[in-house]
């Protein structure tokens, strides 16, 4: 096949996101990402296994602890990433591939830079930053042993987690969950062996994480310097340009500020966690943060589907808003929230009704279990109905309006959540029979309830203005 067929193919895929089939489309990109994001949530499940049946309790409140620092790494990928991968997706719906190279190779210029800032700044402040987080002088070596080694494979995450989302809209979604699954299935196989069969503790489970990235790092990249690929790497793009620089980091500020939100989140949850714990002497301060590590796991893997969806709905919503092909904006809206509700409902049941079959696996013994198993049910208490907030708060990014995005990020992480963390266990105990310290955890479920009522006041006259939009659209077509 000649160059010209091969990049007149390439560009087919996706100029189809402008009029294939909605739900095809939603089926072919969303059920990769899906199953990426839950082979990913399933490897931070097995590495908790890992980490409790291997380390131990400490351990596993380590990586609770170890959380904050952490995303700061996915903070970066997110932020340029996302954003980067928004912008392009815009631009190869105006039919501006040259302009969406040159936003992919700004964003891997980006992503170097922050990530060079945020390690320095993470490792001079190690101990302080753990100890912030709510590391007792039991857990801190566990944790300080995890962080100071994951934080150097940082680039490689950043790499592997925020370019492929620009395979995806690149038309090629099985490539994006690939570069995914290869990472997972390396981090499962190097983590078995490192922390359970060689023993190396909480060292090993960093060095299985790093290797992963760089595996996947090194498969994202083989696939844009392939003939496949319809976004090439060209060397002129690489010289930041400070406009788009700026476009880039604006639109990935929304993502960014959720995961900074969940890293701020996570310290307030891990010192009223510490504070709360120490009083409780049936669970205690280590038993808190262990069982705050299993319920972060399950939580995180049951708002996949959303997640999942949102992103595959992502470069559907960026190419049809630059095309202004209102009614698939709407079409797709529509169906990405029905779809994402179904598959969370079924979940979220099968998690009510058998708690501690999930907390059983984590390695958590004796009282333990009937009281994570409790915390697990008020910490998922409105799970469902979060997959309008996610697609919702999605749509509002990949549309390019980053103001309303970053809004409805920062109500539901900072604005509600906060206080209602420090608030719940002075009021909630008095009302409902509940410890102070569960009352945390259902903080988590109150927040998310009023985070979708925000959301829904955005987004019913946001999707009323849309069928305006399409309706005249189509009058103007039959006039013309």
């Amino acid at each position: 096949m000649s160059t010209e067929a091969i990049q007149v193919d390439n560009d087919e895929k996706f100029n189809r996101l402008g009029f294939q089939d909605i739900s095809k489309l939603l089926l072919e990109f969303s059920v990769p990402a899906l199953i990426g994001l839950i082979t990913q949530a399933l490897y931070n499940i097995i590495d908790a296994i890992y980490v409790g049946h291997g380390v131990g309790e400490y351990g596993l409140a380590a990586t609770t602890v170890v959380f904050p620092g952490m995303i700061v790494i996915a903070a970066i990928a997110v932020l340029i990433g996302y954003g980067g991968n928004s912008l392009a997706a815009i631009k190869l719906g105006e039919h501006k591939k040259s302009e969406a190279e040159k936003i992919l190779a700004n964003t891997i210029v980006l992503s170097v830079l922050f990530y060079l800032v945020a390690a320095v700044l993470v490792l001079a402040f190690l101990d302080p930053l753990l100890t912030f987080s709510g590391a007792t002088s039991e857990v801190l070596p566990y944790a300080r042993e995890f962080l100071s080694i994951i934080i150097l494979f940082g680039i490689f995450d950043i790499f592997a987690f925020g370019l492929s989302n620009f395979i995806r809209t690149s038309g090629y979604p099985n490539t994006a969950l690939a570069t995914m699954v290869v990472g997972v299935g390396v981090n499962v196989i190097l983590g078995y062996l490192f922390v359970i069969v060689f023993a190396w503790g909480m060292k090993g489970a960093a060095f299985a994480t790093g290797c992963s990235w760089v595996v996947s790092t090194l498969y994202v990249f083989a696939f844009f310097l392939s003939k496949r690929s319809p976004l090439k790497l060209r060397r002129e793009n690489f010289k930041l340009d400070v406009s788009t620089s700026l476009n880039i980091l604006k639109l990935g500020v929304p993502m960014a500020f959720l995961q900074i939100g969940m890293a701020l989140i996570v310290v307030v949850q891990n010192y009223l966690i510490t504070t709360y714990g120490a009083l409780d002497a049936e669970v205690g301060a280590s038993g808190g943060l262990a069982a705050m590590s299993v319920l972060g796991r399950i939580g995180y893997l049951s708002i996949v589907p959303a997640v999942g969806i949102a992103q595959g709905a992502q470069p559907i919503f960026g190419f049809n808003y630059g095309a202004r092909n209102y009614g698939r904006i709407l079409e797709t809206l529509k169906k990405a929230i029905l779809a994402a509700f179904i598959i969370m409902f079924v979940f979220w049941l099968v998690i009510m009704v058998y708690p501690e079959v999930f907390v059983r696996l984590f390695g958590l013994e004796g009282r333990h279990i009937d009281y994570t198993a409790q915390s697990l049910r008020l910490y998922l208490l409105v799970v469902p109905i979060i997959a309008y907030q996610i697609i919702g708060a999605n749509y509002f990014q990949s549309s390019g309006q980053a103001l309303k995005a970053t809004l409805l990020t920062l109500t539901r992480q900072i604005f509600f959540l906060i206080p209602l963390l420090f608030v719940a266990p002075l009021i909630l105990p008095k009302f409902v029979p509940i410890s102070a310290l569960q009352s945390i955890y259902l903080a988590e479920s109150i927040s998310d309830f009023f985070s979708v009522a925000l959301v829904a006041a955005f987004l019913v006259p946001e999707m009323r203005k849309l069928k305006r939009l399409a309706e005249q659209a189509q009058e103007e077509g039959v006039q013309a």
